[in-house]
This record gives C-alpha cells, structure tokens and sequence, in this order.
C-alpha cells in the first residue's frame, strides 16, 4: 500500500515537472500574442486618427481658401494630398461593418465638394463643413469601439 502511495507521489512530481512548464510556456505564447494583437489595433487606432485629422484639416483648408488668386497647381496638390488621405482612411476601413462603409461614404461626399474646381463650379463650403460636423461623431464612436477593444483584450 506504501509503495502503491510513492508510486503515485512519484507519477503526481513527474506531472508536474514536464506539465508545469508547458503549461507556462503555452500561458506565455497566448500572453504575447495578445499583446501584438493589442499593439496593432492601438497603432491602428493612432493612424486612422492621424489620418482623419489631417483629412478634415486638408477640406477645411481647400473649403476656406481664397483660390481664384492661386495656381491651378497649388489647387491641385491639395487635391492630390486629399485623395491620398482619403484612400488611406478607406483601406484601413472594414467594408463589413456599417459605421465604417458610412465614414467611406462620408469621405467620398466631402471629397466631391472639392472637386468643384475642376468644373470650374463654386466650392461647396457649406456641404464640406456639413459633412466635417457628420465625420467627426462617427469616427469619434468607431475610435470608442476600437479602443474598447483594445483595452479588453489587455
């Protein structure tokens, strides 16, 4: 019966000894890769909140400015750096949750009063700066969400 109750104390250290540490070692892979994964969405986060800042500045510039005494060229560098912008914010964008595929849309429109130029058209001020006011709280709630996210996950 004693060396029934070794033979088990024996198996039960054996256990520990080859279990414990790969159950650190799988503890610890898990711990890392959340941690990329956390690291990457608040990267993303701080980019895509760049990227909207500088978009909303940009419009407000294009929307503000005084461009009849400007080159054409000038114009269109800010357009250029726009659409830039707005293509960075779109492919960082998931196309399968509606609040994002709504900023895309919202980055479209307000792209669209800029290009009035071009037609030789009056820039649309008061539609870009509508269109401003919608972003802001819309990205604002996507920013909220990720960062929920982001803080669950740590």
């Amino acid at each position: 019966m004693s060396e029934a109750i070794a033979l088990i104390a024996a198996i039960t250290a054996l256990c520990s000894v080859v279990l414990g540490p790969l159950v650190s070692l799988w503890v610890a892979q898990k711990q890392a890769g959340v941690s990329v994964l956390s690291g990457n969405r608040q990267a993303w986060i701080n980019t895509l909140r760049d990227h909207i800042s500088e978009f909303l500045a940009i419009l407000a510039v294009v929307h503000a400015g005084e461009w009849s005494d400007r080159t054409e060229k000038e114009y269109d560098e800010e357009l250029k750096r726009l659409m830039l912008v707005g293509s960075k914010i779109r492919l960082m964008l998931n196309p399968k949750e509606e609040d994002h595929e709504r900023l895309s849309g919202l980055l479209t429109e307000a792209f669209g009063t800029v290009r009035a130029r071009a037609k030789d058209e009056k820039l649309n001020g008061g539609t870009g700066a509508k269109l401003a006011a919608e972003i802001v709280p819309l990205a604002q709630s996507i920013l909220k969400r990720e960062w929920e996210r982001v803080k669950q996950t740590k």
